[in-house]
């Protein structure tokens, strides 16, 4: 298997619009449980691209196989932070993929300035979360109950890295 990692193209939108709603459908990673239309789909990326935030997706072949995108918070007092997420469609994942993809997102939110970069993870994730500690990321909090699909209850779980020393 060779996979690439690129920055997104608008050429990739309609690829990853279907990578998201895989995932979404797992019911498991993500909160919403759909994808989304194509135009949402597009207006995102555009949205990204626009702001130069790090968006990177991995390709087997040409086909959209992951993404991990960094996104700037837009309000004053918080353009220091990004958001990070991600995922994979999972005959990929357990492979390094993930790993890669996140690894060369922090590099790219470095390079643009990022100092605090944050996540949420659904509690159960515990690869996930085991992941996101190899790289360094801390947990810092918990949103209880915050995630309710097909009868039960999920915690997020708030990690963050920073990428610069305080001064």
């Amino acid at each position: 298997m060779t996979v690439a990692i690129v920055p997104i193209e608008l050429r990739h939108v309609e690829g990853l619009n279907e990578c998201v709603a895989e995932l979404a459908r797992e019911r498991r990673f993500l909160s919403i449980v759909e994808g989304f239309t194509l135009d949402q789909c597009a207006a995102w990326v555009a949205a990204d691209r626009v702001r130069a935030n790090p968006f990177l997706v991995a390709l087997d072949q040409d086909r959209v196989v992951g993404w991990c995108e960094v996104r700037r918070d837009i309000l004053p007092g918080r353009a220091h932070t990004g958001l990070l997420g991600m995922g994979l469609r999972a005959p990929y994942r357990g492979r390094g993929l993930g790993r890669q993809l996140i690894e060369q997102a922090l590099r790219a939110a470095r390079e643009r300035g990022f100092e605090r970069i944050e996540l949420l993870v659904r509690s159960p994730n515990a690869r996930a979360i085991r992941l996101y500690s190899q790289v360094g990321f801390q947990e810092e909090g918990r949103k209880r109950d915050a995630v309710r699909l097909d009868d039960g209850s999920e915690d997020e779980v708030l990690m963050a890295l920073h990428l610069r020393e305080k001064n």
